[in-house]
């Protein structure tokens, strides 16, 4: 890969094995009751605004983001929509720059149904990635509450597709969920506002998930591997910094 464009830090959190099930125990147990609460308030009547920028009702994604370029737009495919409610929004979008990076950017918007988003992690292996490693990271952003944004990062692997005979394409994921004055990188947080939203003010929260995806072009050695991934990480976090706030909702006169 070419040497990215100048980009702030990015530091790493990693998550150890005894976290990662301690997550995984509040994960479901959060997802148990919010199933049980979600029936209970199915008849929510007030829907949040979404957190994020719309144009004649679907989400939005620039032409430029700094020096990257955007390609042709595309919205949600065949698939999902047939899976996915009717009034779910999405768009999709290529981005280059001159230094010959290219990554890919999705943003899906929640329509009433909560079944509207979802979690990667759900959906990437049935397209032929196997997640090596998740972890969250924090990316300098001074629009952002706190001076960061957090996005959930996972290094990925391609059972399939390979770059050279028995080096299998890798691409790394960082995505992030955006609600009404609300950021998150963590599944369980998102359902756990949302759930607390139709209990106590009666809302369906608008969530918007944002999916960033860069490939890692790497030697076969592993410390080309580490050197490819830190590159593409600078890459995915530069970009992120300069979307977020291109993103933000238009005020309303």
């Amino acid at each position: 890969m070419n040497e990215p464009p100048p980009s702030p830090s990015v530091a790493a959190a990693p998550m150890t094995r005894a976290n990662g099930v301690k997550q995984l125990v509040w994960i479901v147990a959060i997802l148990g009751v919010t199933i049980l609460l979600t029936t209970l308030t199915s008849d929510v009547t007030k829907a949040s605004e979404p957190g994020i920028r719309m144009v004649n009702g679907q989400p939005y994604l620039p032409d430029k983001v700094g020096e990257w370029t955007g390609g042709e737009v595309g919205g949600l495919s065949e698939r999902e929509k047939i899976v996915l409610p009717e009034d779910t929004g999405g768009i999709r979008r290529r981005y280059t720059d001159a230094q010959g990076h290219d990554l890919s950017c999705s943003v899906i918007v929640a329509g009433r149904d909560v079944t509207s988003i979802h979690r990667p992690e759900l959906c990437l292996p049935s397209q032929g990635w196997k997640i090596q490693n998740e972890q969250v990271e924090s990316v300098p952003l001074s629009a952002a509450n706190g001076g960061s944004l957090k996005v959930m990062r996972m290094d990925s692997v391609h059972t399939v597709a390979q770059v050279a005979p028995g080096r299998p394409a890798q691409a790394m994921f960082i995505y992030w969920f955006v609600g009404k004055d609300r950021v998150t990188p963590h599944h369980w947080e998102r359902i756990l506002w949302s759930t607390t939203d139709r209990i106590f003010h009666n809302r369906n929260h608008r969530w918007a998930y944002l999916l960033i995806t860069a490939p890692v072009r790497s030697e076969a050695t592993e410390s080309g591997i580490a050197r490819a991934q830190g590159e593409t990480m600078k890459v995915l976090g530069s970009f992120a910094e300069q979307l977020y706030p291109l993103l933000s909702p238009v005020p309303h006169n």
